[in-house]
């Protein structure tokens, strides 16, 4: 599950990056980038809540709103392709995701603290980007494109931190523990030290 939300968080933050900069450089949106990010983060969101969050109804909440975001961005990338653009579909994933990340811890296991800093920055970063778009229409990508080297940035760290710990668990199993040294003032098995 783990790998699957890294996943999704990378390819997500990607498009979003790509979008952003193709609009910066060239000034027309590439199809569908922004519109399969959302369905992205929603499952990346799931992700980092189900591995990161012990069950509680915090946990149930962030899950439900991880899986109404995936389920809205669904709906919304589907309406794009078949070009009629439901943008409440969009809203409804959008505010879902923000939601559910805001649920996660700030510190503790990673990537979760990451995902409650993107969460919690998204709202100043779209302000920002209003303001900057009232000089030039392509500067509201500028913190778009942010937020996708953020989601990038938490989709590496989410596949980083689970093949770290992967390694760790085999390592521990590969070298059994060595007995305490008599030489150091350690226990014998079952024999004081004289």
């Amino acid at each position: 599950m783990a790998r699957l939300g890294g996943v999704a968080a990378l390819i997500g933050g990607l498009a979003w990056t790509v979008k952003g900069t193709v609009i910066l450089i060239r000034g027309d949106q590439p199809p569908l980038l922004f519109e399969v990010a959302p369905m992205l983060f929603g499952v990346a969101l799931l992700s980092v809540a189900y591995s990161t969050l012990r069950p509680s109804r915090r946990r149930a909440a962030a899950l439900g709103l991880a899986a109404v975001s995936a389920i809205a961005g669904v709906v919304a990338l589907a309406s794009e392709l078949v070009g009629e653009v439901v943008g409440m579909a969009l809203a409804i994933s959008s505010i879902a995701l923000l939601i559910g990340l805001l649920l996660l811890p700030r510190r503790g296991q990673r990537p979760a603290p990451l995902a409650w800093w993107i969460g919690a920055t998204t709202l100043p970063a779209l302000l920002v980007g209003g303001l900057l778009s009232e000089l030039d229409e392509r500067l509201l990508e500028v913190p778009l494109t942010c937020l996708g080297v953020a989601w990038t940035v938490l989709g590496w760290t989410a596949l980083s931190t689970r093949s770290t710990r992967g390694r760790r668990k085999s390592r521990v199993r590969a070298h059994p523990p060595t007995p305490a040294c008599p030489a150091r003032g350690g226990a014998t098995r079952g024999r004081p030290l004289s």
